[in-house]
């Protein structure tokens, strides 16, 4: 588990767990708090013509179908020295609530996860459950690649605050 040191403010705590998910799949959970809407928070997280803006390691993006109820998306990534691709089912499970993906096709064996805006300790200051698992599909140290997830988390959080504040 990651967090900052003693004495931070609560709505700066980032913790950052080790999960198992239901099919065995190692991923981790990150729990936060963000200041904003939630329907700021919502169009951050379906605003694909800006998601290069806080998902740094995104290459390309493709919308192959959107609706209301959620959207087929296509990502090229760097991931060190590697390039993937795959394409995931983005569900709009609860709109300004919850949304789901998982892969429907491309590179690595597994990736599901979700977004979850619950309500938090005051107006406008919202409690963010984000859960991702990944199997690669080939043999690579599992630690490794959770280790570097959480750092990259780290700091996407601190783009999506930035963002938020920013309008």
């Amino acid at each position: 588990m990651f967090a900052p040191s003693e004495g931070a403010a609560t709505e700066e705590l980032i913790i950052i767990e080790d999960v198992i998910n239901d099919q065995g799949v190692h991923g981790l959970r990150a729990t936060f708090h963000l200041q904003a809407s939630r329907d700021a928070i919502w169009t951050l997280l379906t605003d694909y013509d800006r998601f290069k803006e806080t998902f740094k390691g995104i290459r390309r993006i493709e919308i192959v179908d959107q609706d209301e109820q959620g959207a087929r998306v296509r990502y090229t990534i760097k991931a060190w020295i590697f390039t993937f691709e795959y394409t995931l089912q983005r569900d709009y499970v609860r709109p300004y609530e919850l949304i789901t993906w998982r892969r429907t096709g491309g590179d690595f064996r597994v990736i599901s996860g979700a977004w979850m805006i619950l309500p938090g300790p005051r107006e406008n200051l919202h409690e963010i459950v984000y859960e991702s698992y990944v199997d690669v599909g080939f043999l690579i140290p599992t630690k490794l690649v959770r280790n570097r997830a959480a750092q990259e988390l780290k700091k996407t959080v601190s783009r999506i605050r930035e963002r938020l504040t920013a309008g």
